[in-house]
């Protein structure tokens, strides 16, 4: 390119995405893309075979798994991604298009060989540097998505999971029954926790289902109506987390709302 260009409008993909380059091979068995997953705090990974991309599984497909003794391949999981970008790709058209389809992350491939991910963190992260004033301008109160679906601390995981599945939420803030915000649950807790399908689905007898308030993390960060998205764009970074709840004072602590990684990057589009 010729000079430097500023802006989110002026950029490709391959300039803002960062090294993403973890990836498995096909023939690797599931309780290694597992580990590989929670080691890395990955919510998706690439299924490659010298280098070209085979497919990708994220942390949802991984946790419908039956147990470690099963017997399947990486390949046996691995899905087409919905969308697949090059780096001279320009980047708010490939933000769009993943958008539209609802995907955080989009594998970057140039001649069939997997060259990476973008995230959508990366776009926040530019956001940080170039748009920090209009990220600074905007309340949480205009761009959070209001009344969130909560879950209770005496909840079973095994609704929980079904939850996620149905409204494809990755994670889910957890109240009291006052509905005070006491935590967060999310794919991460489970897949740290060791769960598989057999325990998300589990409702009774032995292979009872865990309470929420095993699995979840607490305390958990949250932000006000009048915090910033700037503050909130700072803490998704810096501490790689994908959504923060939001409450309606320090007093009370009642949930009111949740903004994500997805609500900050269509403000910014906005």
């Amino acid at each position: 390119m010729a000079g430097k260009a500023y802006g989110l409008a002026a950029r490709l993909v391959g300039e803002v995405a960062k090294p993403r380059l973890v990836s498995v091979k096909p023939e690797d068995p599931i309780e290694y893309v597992r580990r590989v997953m929670r080691d890395y705090g990955l919510r998706v990974v690439a299924v490659a075979e010298r280098g070209r991309l085979i497919g990708v599984i994220s942390r949802s497909e991984i946790l419908t798994v039956t147990g470690t003794k099963s017997e399947a391949k990486a390949k046996d999981l691995a899905v087409q991604p919905k969308v697949a970008l090059s780096p001279d790709y320009p980047l708010l058209k490939a933000v769009r298009e993943m958008l539209s389809v609802d995907e955080w992350y989009a594998p970057i491939v140039e001649g069939g060989v997997f060259k990476g991910f973008l995230g959508l963190e990366d776009v926040i992260e530019l956001a940080l540097i170039e748009e920090r004033s209009l990220l600074e301008s905007l309340k949480l109160e205009d761009v959070m998505s209001r009344n969130p679906i909560a879950v209770r601390i005496h909840d079973r995981v095994n609704s929980i999971w079904r939850l996620m599945r149905e409204y494809r939420y990755a994670g889910l803030p957890v109240v009291d029954d006052r509905g005070v915000l006491v935590g967060i649950i999310t794919q991460y807790d489970l897949l740290r926790k060791g769960y598989s399908r057999i325990h998300l689905e589990a409702a009774r007898g032995h292979a009872k289902s865990p309470k929420v308030s095993n699995v979840m993390t607490r305390p958990c960060t949250y932000l006000y109506p009048w915090s910033t998205l700037l503050e909130a764009s700072e803490i998704m970074v810096s501490r790689n987390i994908g959504r923060i709840p939001v409450v309606d004072s320090e007093k009370n602590k009642h949930l009111i709302g949740i903004v994500d990684r997805e609500d900050a990057v269509r403000a910014l589009l906005r």
